[in-house]
């Protein structure tokens, strides 16, 4: 059966399957490999097979993966699996969502940005990242900055082309294997005690400009 090109997640509680590092290494292999068994998995990923069976079950029941048959290798009988889709949604959270959804965006997000971290540190620590005046391999960029929703909406379309080219490397494997992340959030500043006092301050002071141009007025 043909795999589909993304899927959407159906709640947040499924979703949260994909969190964990050794369940994202699972669906990667078997993005990868194609229908294929647990053993295959173990021997792609370079982990015990008995430390598996666990995850791949959680993530069947989570919309991840598919069972995809059996095949007979000698006496024995593998169960076979493959990823439900190349790309997944996660579940969409409306403005009037529960705090325990909201809360699973930011779980997903610092998961995904310390597995970047993690990947550029052992690439650091191995001498393998390079910044020169006519080359560079890696990438890294924080601005904070204002956004109409129509420059934000040219933002994320920035981003799904840039998905498209980090998917056309998933399809063909050529060249090294990378790891990116990407947000777009708004700002939201804490008031503290000094900057409550300094809004206050600016509140009254044009409460009583706008008092005395009024004074001045029926004056």
């Amino acid at each position: 059966m043909p795999r589909p090109a993304r899927i959407r997640i159906g709640s947040i509680k499924a979703w949260e399957a994909i969190l964990s590092p050794v369940r994202r290494e699972i669906v990667d292999a078997m993005q990868k490999l194609g229908p294929c068994s647990i053993a295959d998995v173990a021997r792609d990923t370079g982990r015990p097979a008995d430390g598996l069976y666990r995850h791949v079950a959680v993530l069947v029941r989570s919309g991840f993966l598919r069972e995809a048959g059996a095949r007979t290798r000698g006496r024995s009988v593998e169960r076979l699996y493959d990823a439900a889709a190349n790309d997944f949604m996660a579940p969409r959270v409306s403005r009037r969502a529960s705090a325990d959804a909201r809360d699973a965006v930011v779980r997903t997000a610092e998961t995904l940005a310390k597995s970047s971290i993690r990947a550029l540190r052992m690439s650091a620590a191995a001498g393998r990242i390079h910044c020169e005046s006519d080359a560079r391999n890696f990438t890294v960029m924080h601005v904070t900055s204002w956004l109409t929703p129509a420059r934000f909406d040219q933002v994320r379309a920035l981003v799904i082309r840039m998905n498209r080219v980090l998917e056309r490397g998933r399809t063909d494997r050529t060249g090294d294997p990378y790891e990116v992340f990407a947000i777009a959030s708004p700002v939201t500043r804490r008031a503290g005690p000094d900057r409550t006092a300094r809004a206050k301050s600016r509140t009254a002071l044009r409460t009583k400009g706008r008092a005395t141009a009024r004074t001045r007025r029926g004056a």
